[in-house]
């Protein structure tokens, strides 16, 4: 059996923008206790005219050893969210190329590339992910999703619908054997006899499945809208039936990136065009193409390229707080506390953007200027997920605690 992955398990405390003299509504809003007028917590918490800790400990190695006290004069209040959760949808492809020789005399292709999803759906780094696959070209479990009827909406069908990864190995995890059932039966038909090993059934349509995976995201999106939807787009080849423009394919990538956050990742195999994939995944929002050569390591790389993706993806993110009515939320005063479930509290610092991550606890804003998502950079991520007790206070009214680049 698996060991249990804790990365949707711990909680996150919001806080939520409350009335100036620190009202509260039940369980929405927790007051803070007031101050004693000098810019000092009357707990003790920190003295916020130097910054210095007076009582609350530097944490449990994230955040700067400055710790914002949630009972402060500038704090606001409280409530309870969940971590964000992951909805992937992996758009697979089955083409005939798929059953080319990739080790000399040993395995296709397709065997290769197939035994690496079936390892990814067993693997410690799957447990608790949102999962859904669709093969192409296919028509099931819906007909029309290949080169000649280029049916957005076919491909949008899943043959495995979304499901929830367990900690527990197939069968007892019924999700993981339909998945593996799936890919079992999806083998690729041989190439047609006379047809001079260059001709493909059902082509590669690319536009059409990665279409219809990103209109099934969008589906999905606007039924999770706090949740993050992801495209994993496998393919060996380049594109080939429906339209086969790159630029107009990545196109599409880009406008699902804009309109609902959705990410797009591209992974290679042996006989698909590198710059094909880089311009995708960079549409997409996740920079470039990942590649994957033909040769004895390819089910481990492509494992470990699923796995990687699997790590990337955001579900230690939450959304900006919504405040009373009437009350805006300044992005410049929000701070993260960290409290690990043995150790003290730390308030984490606010970076620019992803690039800027360190190994230190530190967060961002997905847009800096009209931030809608806070993010949490990976290492503090991994901290937070790492603890089922763990907890963060989201606290407003604060001057926001940044790292500032040396």
């Amino acid at each position: 059996m698996r060991p249990i992955s804790c990365s949707l398990s711990a909680f996150v405390i919001l806080g939520f923008l409350a009335s100036a003299c620190g009202g509260k509504d039940g369980s929405e809003v927790n007051g803070g206790n007031g101050s004693n007028g000098n810019g000092a917590s009357s707990t003790g918490g920190l003295n916020l005219g130097n910054g210095a800790n007076n009582g609350l400990g530097g944490g449990n190695g994230v955040g700067n050893g400055t710790v914002i006290d949630p009972m402060s004069a500038c704090a606001k209040g409280t409530a309870a969210a969940a971590l964000a959760g992951v909805n992937m949808i992996v758009m697979f492809d089955r083409s005939t190329s798929m059953n080319d020789t990739a080790v000399r005399n040993g395995p296709s292709r397709w065997a290769l590339a197939s035994a690496a999803l079936d390892a990814f759906f067993a693997s410690n780094e799957a447990a608790g992910l949102n999962l859904a696959l669709r093969f192409f070209p296919h028509d099931m479990p819906r007909a029309g999703c290949n080169q000649d009827a280029c049916d957005v909406a076919a491909c949008a069908a899943p043959m495995v619908p979304l499901g929830t990864l367990t900690a527990a190995m197939a069968p007892a995890d019924a999700h993981e054997k339909a998945l593996i059932d799936a890919t079992a039966g999806a083998t690729p038909a041989a190439r047609a006899a006379g047809m001079g090993g260059g001709m493909m059934s059902g082509g590669t349509p690319i536009s059409a499945a990665l279409g219809g995976a990103l209109q099934w995201a969008s589906a999905q999106h606007a039924k999770t809208p706090g949740e993050n939807t992801v495209v994993v787009l496998v393919t060996d080849g380049r594109p080939n039936g429906c339209d086969e423009d790159v630029g107009n394919i990545s196109q599409l990538a880009a406008a699902a990136l804009a309109a609902d956050g959705t990410r797009t990742y591209a992974i290679g195999l042996t006989g698909s065009q590198e710059a094909d994939m880089n311009q995708i995944a960079m549409a997409g929002g996740t920079t470039q193409g990942i590649f994957v050569a033909d040769g004895a390591n390819t089910t481990q790389d492509l494992l470990q390229a699923l796995g990687a993706i699997r790590g990337a993806i955001l579900d230690c993110d939450f959304a900006m707080p919504t405040p009373k009515p009437g009350i805006a939320v300044d992005p410049a005063f929000i701070n993260v506390n960290f409290t690990p479930s043995n150790g003290a509290p730390s308030t984490l610092t606010q970076v620019a953007g992803e690039a800027n991550c360190t190994g230190s606890g530190s967060w961002y804003y997905d847009n800096p200027i009209n931030p809608s998502r806070i993010v949490l950079c990976k290492s503090t991520c991994d901290a937070v997920t790492a603890d089922a007790m763990a907890s963060l206070e989201i606290l407003l009214g604060c001057a926001t605690s940044t790292d500032i680049p040396k």
